[in-house]
């Protein structure tokens, strides 16, 4: 897994290269290396034009050295300086001589044309933190128009380092190239759209955090033994849905079968009993229990289905589309009070604990809450941020998932960043199957690891997905048929 830093961070890791008698300089050669051999198969060949924009500071520093590296590989390069020329260039020395002599023309910014087949943005780095405006602005506005390939060098310009605001404006990339650690700004906010493809180069810095990017080749493999059968890979129970909804209780089967994908021995739907005829001729994996309700269709507090659940499981998921449920806090409690398994609590379960829910803090089993950033906010009265999300992970002494554009996971220790996914995952149902995914999981890794790679692999599934289906089309049965990588359990 890839670190994630504030700027102050990266600051701090830079300076401490310095302290080991790593000049500014290396470093930089070796950032430039990256852009440069990561641009070369696009910028060579006859009549192809490449723009590097560099700003006097270091990011235009590094721009320079890449376009030196660029030009003598045989491409076509011209740098154009941001803001004063005779200043900048001044300040960017000994650099602009080294591209002169690599061949490279010094050009002020104002005098670009337009038409560029390649455009890299080199203007501003990571410390930018007053908005673009005046003729820059207008630049970038004007890169932004341009029909070329867009790669932004460490970060876009504009883009806030820590927070992902726009100053102003920003210079929005097909890829971005980042060293030695993603950058926090680039997967919150709008540098997710800014940023497009993020390219992470280790350049020789070392970085500390304790927030990380997901990767499935962080993830340990799970084989079957041969010797082996359905109970010794968990059973697990689906407890969701309401009689006045036909959807939600089939969206609790969609649960329980993306538990059956994700490793599970055995999986039981358990949905109210209204719905027997209808859903028994429609869910034909999982197996199903049907509870008992109230006046209104809201599942009940029933201690004896409780305990047949409790007594046959090794992971829950509760929550989906059961609304307002009267007694459903009543019966989260009961599960935390009797349960030693893995309790996954989504959704309208999520909803009933609004602002009450300290007794977490003290249930048998281990606990995973999957809120989205309105149910955070609902749950907690808390804006959803990382550090909110890991005292609530604290609080509960359980994993907290945070769903959103970038999802956070954490167990109040460490934090990992989930960035695979498309917007065709905005859809009802997605965060209902992911809940399943995360149960059938747990049955194999601890909570943690079952929240992560559930996470990393419905993500990277709707991406497959969208490759065949338009993305409006999208469902979260598609996503599942996409999201199973046999690869982690072999």
């Amino acid at each position: 897994m890839k670190n994630v830093v504030t700027a102050n961070e990266m600051r701090d890791a830079e300076k401490a290269m310095n302290s080991r008698g790593i000049d500014n300089g290396m470093l930089r050669f070796c950032a430039a290396l990256c852009v440069a051999d990561g641009l070369i198969d696009r910028a060579k060949g006859d009549g192809i034009k490449t723009a590097v924009f560099c700003g006097s500071g270091g990011n235009g520093a590094d721009g320079l050295l890449a376009a030196a590296r660029l030009s003598r590989q045989g491409c076509n390069v011209s740098a154009y300086i941001v803001g004063d020329f005779a200043s900048a260039c001044k300040k960017l020395e000994p650099y602009t001589e080294f591209a002169k002599v690599a061949g490279v023309p010094l050009i002020p910014a104002s005098e670009y044309g337009g038409g560029a087949h390649n455009v890299v943005d080199a203007i501003f780095g990571i410390g930018l933190n007053r908005p673009i405006d005046g003729e820059v602005k207008e630049l970038i506005n004007k890169l932004n128009g341009e029909k070329s390939f867009r790669l932004a060098v460490d970060i876009p310009s504009g883009i806030e380092a820590t927070t992902g605001e726009v100053l102003g404006v920003a210079f929005s990339a097909h890829v971005t190239m980042t060293f030695a650690a993603y950058k926090r700004g680039m997967l919150f906010g709008a540098g997710r759209d800014y940023c497009g493809k993020i390219i992470v180069e280790d350049v020789g810095i070392e970085t500390k955090s304790k927030i990380t990017v997901c990767d499935d080749g962080d993830f340990r493999t799970f084989k079957r033994m041969s010797n082996t059968h359905k109970g010794n890979y968990g059973k697990i129970y689906i407890i969701g849905g309401s009689a006045a909804m036909i959807g939600a209780p089939i969206l609790s089967a969609a649960a329980a079968h993306a538990a059956y994908l994700n490793g599970a021995g055995t999986v039981t739907a358990c949905v109210p009993d209204e719905h027997r005829v209808a859903l028994s001729s429609r869910v034909t994996m999982s197996m199903m229990k049907f509870l008992k309700t109230d006046n209104d269709g809201f599942i009940v507090f029933d201690k004896q289905a409780l305990d047949e659940i409790i007594g046959g499981s090794t992971a829950i998921d509760i929550g989906m589309g059961m609304g307002k449920a009267p007694e459903l806090k009543r019966i989260i409690e009961y599960l935390c009070g009797n349960f030693t398994g893995t309790l996954v609590i989504d959704a309208d379960g999520l909803n009933a604990l609004a602002g009450d829910y300290a007794f977490l803090n003290k249930a048998k089993c281990k606990i995973i809450l999957t809120p989205h950033i309105g149910e955070f906010k609902r749950l907690t009265g808390l804006d959803a941020t990382i550090e909110n999300a890991v005292a609530l992970a604290k609080e509960v002494k359980g994993v907290v998932v945070l769903k959103s554009a970038t999802t956070v996971i954490t167990d109040g220790e460490d934090v990992r960043i989930n960035i695979t996914g498309t917007p065709a995952m905005a859809k009802g149902g997605t965060g209902d199957v992911l809940g399943g995914c995360i149960a059938g999981l747990s049955s194999s890794f601890n909570p943690f690891d079952a929240a992560t790679i559930a996470c990393y692999r419905n993500g990277l599934g709707a991406e497959r997905a969208v490759s065949s289906y338009a993305e409006l089309m999208l469902t979260p049965r598609d996503i599942l048929k996409m999201a199973n990588y046999p690869e982690l359990f072999e």
